[in-house]
């Protein structure tokens, strides 16, 4: 009866065993047929009252847990669709500004100022676009959805296009940023997914850098382990961090400080070195901040 009974209704249901039968294989069989409780009689009468009030109790905190948990169910579908359809409109939107930029900043009739403002605006939604696509992609990451799709990269041209968008940022006084890797250096990964963790590293460099300061991009194969593997490190002469931050840093909604704003950057970067099976960490040295990923070759 006790199956019987579990089988139909599962947890949701109390089942107390009272017997006149007393001996430890009685009890051993009852609990081991479902049973939550076992009662040897005679009965006490107040006890019994109690352990059916106790059975209550729990019975009460299993619905309100199980209610509680498909409110939080409901809530989450309700935010990735929501988050969804929001990154969808917001990509949408994107493209056609991106697009049209464009299209005006190679236009022969803008004069240096005006094209000086249209390279300005492109950055800045450039910007916007990739922090929309590590949004959606991040919990895409999380769940191991997203599959890196890997091809033959030249490294050094990669890196000068992701420093050909954050160099016009830095005054022609002021920081200067350079890179240092061969001409001939290549290897496998994904270009989309490196570009935009290279692009969260730079344009955290460039934003971070001393005034009299510099940005450096380096990129080299390194051997670890007996195993061969590209190293790009992205150091720039700014502030150092202080160590229960660098602890953190590559955590979702970590920030840079007390002043800093919650962001999910170094969180996407981390997620995307992992899925080629590669990593990133952070080097404090006496010179500035300096983040190296290694991607397997």
């Amino acid at each position: 009866m006790v199956r019987r009974l579990k089988a139909a209704a599962g947890p949701s249901i109390h089942v107390a065993v009272v017997s006149g039968w007393n001996d430890d294989a009685s009890r051993l069989a009852a609990f081991d047929a479902g049973a939550d409780d076992f009662i040897a009689k005679p009965l006490f009468l107040p006890e019994l009252i109690r352990r059916i009030n106790a059975a209550a109790r729990s019975q009460r905190a299993f619905v309100d847990a199980r209610q509680a948990r498909e409110h939080v169910d409901r809530l989450m579908l309700y935010s990735q669709e929501a988050s969804a359809l929001l990154a969808h409109d917001l990509n949408n939107g994107l493209s056609v500004a991106l697009g049209n930029l464009s299209f005006l900043q190679a236009s022969p009739r803008l004069d240096a100022e005006e094209a000086d403002a249209a390279r300005a605006t492109l950055r800045a939604l450039q910007r916007m676009a990739g922090l929309v696509s590590n949004f959606v992609d991040i919990s895409r990451l999380e769940e191991a959805a997203l599959v890196p799709r890997t091809e033959r990269v030249e490294v050094r041209t990669l890196l000068d296009e992701v420093v050909s968008i954050h160099a016009p940022a830095m005054r022609s006084d002021g920081p200067t940023i350079e890179v240092d890797c061969s001409s001939t250096l290549a290897c496998h990964f994904d270009p989309a997914l490196v570009e935009r963790v290279l692009h969260n590293l730079v344009g955290n460099a460039v934003r971070y850098v001393r005034r009299d300061g510099r940005v450096r991009i380096a990129a080299m194969n390194v051997l670890t382990a007996g195993a061969a593997h590209l190293e790009i490190s992205v150091a720039n002469t700014g502030p150092k961090l202080a160590d229960e931050v660098a602890d953190r840093l590559f955590s979702k909604y970590a920030t840079g400080g007390p002043r800093s704003q919650r962001g999910m950057g170094l969180y996407f970067c981390r997620l995307a070195c992992e899925a080629h099976g590669g990593s990133i960490a952070y080097r404090p040295n006496d010179v500035g901040p300096t983040f190296v990923l290694r991607l397997p070759l």
